[in-house]
This record gives structure tokens, sequence and C-alpha cells, in this order.
């Protein structure tokens, strides 16, 4: 998400993209929440939870796009989506930004909690189809390492 500075365009921009996730679980019968987050971990936009629960989620779903993409890393190809099945539901996870190869950049990835009879192919098609309309500006740059050389 591309933001001036501005902390009113960074409100609209984060507003629209709530309305955005709203739209993806509106047309995915029996989703409950979605959370658009940094690949290393930080929450960019989410709907229907406290922020507490948004920031956790935000850090579940980075960890486990980065063991997917860790396990395959020798592997051509990229992450395509992360499956967690429990007897209350899903979560979804998919990476929502192309695969970058600059280290000063992050993934972003996008999380969708659904109930035990939402059809994950359709879920997943949803999210497809929000990830294809946002694209490119949801990288999101990497922080810098303060602890460069200390071996932390």
């Amino acid at each position: 998400m591309h933001t001036d500075g501005n902390p009113a365009t960074g409100t609209s921009a984060r507003q629209h993209l709530i309305g955005l996730l709203e739209g993806l679980l509106r047309r995915a019968p029996g989703t409950t929440r979605a959370l658009l987050g940094s690949g290393d971990g930080l929450k960019l936009a989410f709907t229907d939870q406290s922020t507490d629960d948004a920031d956790s989620l935000a850090a579940v779903i980075s960890g486990l796009y980065s063991l997917g993409r860790q396990q395959f890393k020798e592997t051509a190809g990229g992450i395509r989506q992360v499956v967690v099945e429990h007897d209350g539901g899903s979560l979804f996870v998919m990476s929502a930004g192309a695969e970058f190869t600059d280290d000063r950049a992050v993934n972003t990835v996008l999380a969708v909690m659904a109930t035990p009879d939402a059809d994950p192919g359709q879920v997943g098609y949803e999210m497809e189809a929000f990830i294809r309309g946002l694209d490119e500006h949801l990288v999101v740059q990497a922080r810098p390492n303060s602890f460069s050389g200390s071996g932390l």
C-alpha cells in the first residue's frame, strides 16, 4: 500500500482496502473475517476483529506463509495457498503480491477465516480475484535491520 505520508491519505487507503475485504467476504458465503498483512507480520487492513486479534492473525499468517516458502525454496514456482483446517472452520492464506527478489521488499499476505460449510473453491477463487485487483501496489518495504552486524 502506497501512502504519501499524509495521515488522511493513509486512512483513506486503509478504508478502501477494508471495503474491498468486506466485498470479498460478501462474495464468498461462509467467510467470517479477512486480513491483509505484510510478509513480516504487520496488519495492513482487516475486518470483523479486534486490533489485538488482527495483530495476532497477522503474525500467524506471516509465519505460515514463510514456513511454506522455506520448505519449497529449492523448487521453481511460488506458494499459492496455505490452508489450516479445523473442526471449527478454515484459515486460508495466500500471497497478495508477486514474488519479489528485492531483499528490501516483503510480500503482502491475505488471510480469510471461514466456517466449516464454506466452499473452499469459492473462497480461493474470491481471494485470487481480490489479489488480481490489487497487484504490486501492495508491496511493503521491509523495515531496516537495526541489529546489522550484531548477529541478532
